[in-house]
C-alpha cells in the first residue's frame, strides 16, 4: 500500500488523506472539545476537536462540520451528541485560491449497526440506549449485573437491587 505524504504533514487527526480508497467511515462520537491545535506550520489554534470510539484518529471539525452534525441530531450543544454516529467522506472544496480534498460529515445520519447480542434475561436483541452503543450496553451489564442485558432488562435489575437494597436493611 503506499503512503501519501499528508499523512506525514499532521499524523495527529484525521484528513482526506486518511480515507483508503475514497470509502466514508462511520464513527461515534465519543467526545467533542475545545483544544489548542499545532498546524503544520508550528502555528498554535483553538480547535474544535472530535474523538470517537472507533480505532480512528480525532478529526478537527471546521464550522461547516458543526453545523452539520447540529442539523442532523437537531441540537447545538455537544454534550447531546455523545454516542451519536456520523457518515464521513471527502468532498472537494475551493479554499486558499485552489479545489482541495477535504473531511465533510455527510447529509445523513448512518443506519445502526445490527446488534447481534441476546439479552440475558428476555432474548432480545440489545439495542443502543441512554448514548451507549449496543456493545457498551452489554459490557456495562455484564460488569455490573454479571450478564449481558438490554436497557429494559437492566432497568429491571437495577430496581431488582434497589429493593434488595432497601429490604436488608428491615
Amino acid at each position: 500500500m503506499k503512503t501519501h505524504w499528508k499523512k506525514l504533514t499532521n499524523p495527529n487527526y484525521l484528513g482526506a488523506y486518511s480515507i483508503e480508497d475514497g470509502k466514508d467511515l462511520i464513527l461515534t462520537i465519543k467526545s467533542v472539545r475545545e483544544e489548542k491545535v499545532t498546524g503544520t506550520d508550528g502555528k498554535k489554534d483553538d480547535c474544535v476537536v472530535c474523538y470517537f470510539y472507533e480505532n480512528v484518529k480525532p478529526m478537527i471539525l471546521n464550522s461547516t462540520n458543526l453545523k452539520m452534525i447540529a442539523k442532523l441530531y437537531r441540537t447545538n450543544f455537544i454534550e447531546d451528541w455523545v454516542g451519536k454516529r456520523i457518515q464521513v467522506g471527502i468532498e472537494q472544496v475551493r479554499a486558499f485560491g485552489d479545489i482541495v480534498d477535504a473531511l465533510r460529515v455527510r447529509k445523513i445520519i448512518p443506519k445502526e449497526k445490527e446488534s447481534t447480542i441476546p439479552c440475558a434475561d428476555c432474548g432480545d436483541t440489545i439495542q443502543p440506549s441512554n448514548g451507549l452503543t449496543a456493545e457498551e450496553l452489554a459490557a456495562y451489564t455484564m460488569k455490573k449485573y454479571g450478564r449481558k442485558l438490554c436497557a429494559t432488562c437492566a432497568t429491571k435489575a437495577a430496581q431488582t437491587v434497589k429493593d434488595g437494597d432497601s429490604h436488608a436493611d428491615e
